[in-house]
């Protein structure tokens, strides 16, 4: 724990946390937690692309960070974590960003790129079926 961050909320960024955008609509959705959100308020608020966002919110619901609801026009997003553990960790989080911004920068840019990109350019390599080719 060198850099004074826990190795549970390591972990978390390792596992969860991919940039800064996401962990701020993260932290953002944290804070008021009570509120829905879809991805217009949320890039509003952050200061980015709703398609981005849309990402963002998306990606973050899929890991149990979030629950999302559809409306009759669009997707609520709302801070639910899937267990009180994650809950505790988030918190965690948190309040190393508040005290530690850069240490937890450095984290986050500081670990491989996503499995996502691989697999993302593995969907393209070409490959010889059957003899073809």
């Amino acid at each position: 724990m060198s850099s004074g961050i826990s190795e549970q909320v390591q972990r978390f960024l390792g596992q969860h946390i991919t940039s800064i955008e996401q962990l701020e609509v993260l932290l953002l959705l944290r804070r008021t937690e009570e509120r829905e959100w879809n991805a217009a308020a949320v890039a509003r608020e952050i200061g980015s692309s709703m398609m981005s966002m849309h990402d963002r919110l998306a990606g973050l619901a899929s890991r149990g960070l979030l629950v999302a609801r559809e409306d009759s026009e669009d997707i609520l997003y709302r801070y639910a974590p899937t267990t009180d553990e994650t809950r505790r960790t988030v918190d965690d989080l948190a309040k190393a960003y508040k005290e530690r911004r850069l240490s937890i920068i450095n984290l986050i840019y500081a670990k491989p790129p996503p499995s996502d990109i691989q697999s993302f350019s593995e969907a393209f390599r070409i490959t010889k079926k059957g003899g073809e080719g």
